[in-house]
């Protein structure tokens, strides 16, 4: 087994207390975008879910942060199971409180839209985007969303 120095250490804890109070909504921050009213039911909440499908057909249901810019939605990920499913063709759908619909994701690759990005997901998420933004190893995969379904409630 691997010995972790100590900045490694303090790391791995700072990335599980930020992980468990996301998972437990109490790192929720408000931050309004000015959003059409399509988004708005994505764009209001501070956690939404992604549902994609895995290799073995189970749902795969995780808690993700959203911008939305321009008339959509933007998500990040780094190397997650979600993002696998994506590029391996799963469908994808986005989950708020009070609504689910269907979603296109496309990877991203545009230095300018990821500042405007990163600079809304800083808006919207204040400290808790920075502390995290700060202990990324890596740059994290972009990824634009367009609704491709009605949105209906649940």
């Amino acid at each position: 087994m691997e010995k972790l120095s100590k900045h490694q250490s303090l790391k791995k804890m700072i990335r599980l207390q930020i992980g468990i109070a996301l998972a437990c909504g109490v790192a929720t921050v408000s931050g309004a975008t000015g959003a059409p009213d399509e988004w708005q039911p994505f764009a209001d909440q501070d956690v939404i879910e992604i549902i994609t499908e895995d290799p073995d057909g189970d749902l795969r249901e995780t808690k993700i942060w959203i911008v939305v810019l321009d008339g959509n939605g933007y998500i990040r990920t780094n190397n997650s199971r979600w993002l696998a499913n994506i590029r391996r063709g799963s469908a994808v759908s986005l989950r708020s409180d009070e609504w689910e619909s269907r979603v296109t994701a496309a990877e991203i690759d545009n230095v300018e839209l990821d500042q405007q990005v990163e600079s809304a997901f800083k808006a919207k998420y204040g400290f808790m985007q920075q502390l995290m933004s700060f202990f990324r190893i890596s740059d994290p995969t972009l990824l634009k969303l367009s609704l491709a379904g009605p949105a209906g409630s649940q």
